[in-house]
């Protein structure tokens, strides 16, 4: 049926989402009064093309959907194709057929959660903002008749849309606004459900924070009743990400002091994007005691809780960041006794520059006097120097990617993390934005610092912020704030030539059986003829 009467659109020209959507609103608002009729007038109707047209024309009007893109006929078999659409699903369709407006669609097991959570407080005043994003949920779900429900959306056509598919619902109603600007809202509301977009950069002064995401959990949190629950999808970087977006963090636990927090699964929010997200409930007014941290895991559409631990609300506030795989892993031994342990720590960004690689395309590779470092250049913790692809450049364009002797270069994008200290080597050597380098001042030996970050509570420092989901995606700025033990460099220099040793006599002893092992083979085989 959707694809019936998308196709006789498109055949007409009504190709663009919106006046896809806004003539199956058309046509269902003109079916919703027919069946109010009696069925003999119903009947006449249905059968006439001219008397349909003309009281379409009539009823439904030129003021709220503007003016029919068609004639008699036309509508008449629109009519016809589109009158049984189920107008929640048929929206959901669209939207996740557009190719010009990639609106995220949240998976309906966030509204299950939601909603899960939300009908156990007293009051039930709820508020859904941006609910084109819930399409799937709202397309399966009737609320009880005990719940107050609030539909925002910033799309005049969705909103009509959502309008005339809960017509007749009295305790549903819609809105049209912005989370990115002030709500003239007069309503308090219980619960309140936003997944805000991801990246979006504003221009507000007033919130002090350009993300998108900060600036709709600011707009939301006064329209919070006391005792109210806000729930939020958010990405990874406002969970740790310095600067303005860790003063927001402050601010917002203040003003809605955060109750729980999960992580999502991977892939949840796929084709629209592949960041790893977080859900995040905040509460209004007294702060919770303890603050419930934990992961979930998807069982069919069901998002079901996989290990959860809690966190006493004074020290959650004494965090600087939000990184909720480094909480859920202090329960191991190895992270537990590096985050107690009495030695000094340092971000990285206090003792080195930290820099990305050049974007080089494919196209770009040519024999010429500069070499790419690539992930595939790591093997083992060590560059391998022999298998170096070359650009033909100007070294004065591409002079700030030049990695240097004793520079440690770190892989952030890919499926794992690589690292490797950058030996002596003869010619120019730049590194491609698959790769970050980390540059140490005097202060720390690079050898030293890789040895670190390879260790099980390196390497969890380095997960917990990562961005991406399956495919690794990491910010120099992120690498910037992990900690290393900062001992003293005589220290550090010890413990570099211990481990190197200890590497090359390993090395050796592994090359040494290999040789016996092919010699071996090679007698057993000769004694076989």
């Amino acid at each position: 049926m959707i694809e019936e009467f998308w196709q006789l659109c498109l055949n007409h020209d009504i190709k663009s989402r919106d006046q896809l959507l806004r003539e199956a609103v058309r046509v269902v608002k003109m079916k919703q009064y027919i069946d109010k009729l009696p069925s003999g007038e119903r009947t006449k109707l249905e059968k006439n093309p001219n008397e349909l047209f003309d009281r379409m024309q009539e009823k439904i009007g030129k003021i709220e959907l503007g003016h029919f893109p068609g004639d008699r006929e036309l509508f008449y078999r629109l009519y016809h194709a589109g009158k049984e659409l189920n107008l929640a699903e048929y929206g959901l369709q669209t939207i996740r057929q557009d190719r010009v407006i990639a609106s995220l669609q949240a998976h309906s097991s966030i509204l299950q959660t939601f909603r899960e959570a939300a009908e156990g407080l007293h009051q039930q005043n709820w508020l859904i903002v941006e609910a084109e994003k819930f399409m799937e949920g709202l397309a399966e779900y009737t609320p009880p008749s005990n719940v107050k429900l609030t539909l925002l959306t910033e799309n005049y056509i969705l909103g009509r849309l959502l309008k005339t598919y809960f017509a007749g619902m009295e305790q549903i109603q819609i809105l049209q606004g912005s989370i990115y600007q002030p709500l003239p809202l007069t309503d308090a509301y219980d619960a309140i459900l936003a997944v805000p977009n991801f990246g979006l950069k504003l221009d507000d002064e007033a919130v002090g924070v350009r993300e998108a995401e900060g600036a709709a959990l600011h707009h939301l949190a006064p329209l919070l009743t006391p005792g109210g629950c806000l729930t939020a999808i958010l990405p990874a970087r406002m969970m740790f990400q310095s600067g303005s977006i860790g003063e927001w963090r402050k601010r917002i636990n203040e003003l809605i002091p955060v109750g729980t927090l999960y992580t999502l699964p991977e892939g949840l929010f796929r084709p629209y994007t592949s960041v790893k997200t977080y859900l995040v409930t905040f509460n209004s007014g007294q702060p919770p005691e303890n603050i419930q941290i934990g992961r979930y895991t998807l069982k069919g559409t069901v998002l079901e809780e996989q290990r959860t631990i809690q966190l006493k609300a004074a020290a959650f506030q004494q965090l600087e960041d939000w990184r909720i795989e480094l909480l859920l892993e202090q329960s191991s031994d190895t992270l537990a006794a590096f985050q107690q342990a009495a030695i000094p720590k340092m971000k990285l960004r206090a003792v080195a520059d930290i820099f990305r690689g050049k974007s080089i395309l494919k196209q770009d590779l040519r024999p010429g006097s500069i070499a790419v470092l690539n992930i595939s250049n790591l093997e083992d913790g060590e560059v391998k120097l022999e298998q170096l692809e070359t650009i033909d450049e100007e070294q004065r364009k591409v002079k700030r990617y030049e990695v240097l002797p004793g520079d440690l270069v770190m892989t952030c994008r890919g499926t794992q993390t690589k690292l490797a200290v950058f030996p002596e080597y003869s010619q120019m050597v730049i590194v491609s934005a698959n790769m970050i380098v980390i540059r140490f001042n005097e202060q720390v030996d690079s050898l030293y610092a890789k040895i670190f970050l390879e260790s099980p509570a390196g390497m969890a420092l380095i997960q917990s912020f990562q961005r991406g989901t399956t495919v690794m995606n990491l910010n120099p700025a992120d690498v910037g704030e992990i900690e290393i033990p900062f001992l003293p460099l005589e220290r550090q220099k010890a413990i570099s030539e211990a481990y190197r040793k200890e590497k090359q006599l390993y090395s050796e002893t592994v090359q040494a059986a290999s040789r016996r092992w092919e010699g071996q083979r090679e007698q057993i085989y000769s004694a076989l003829y």
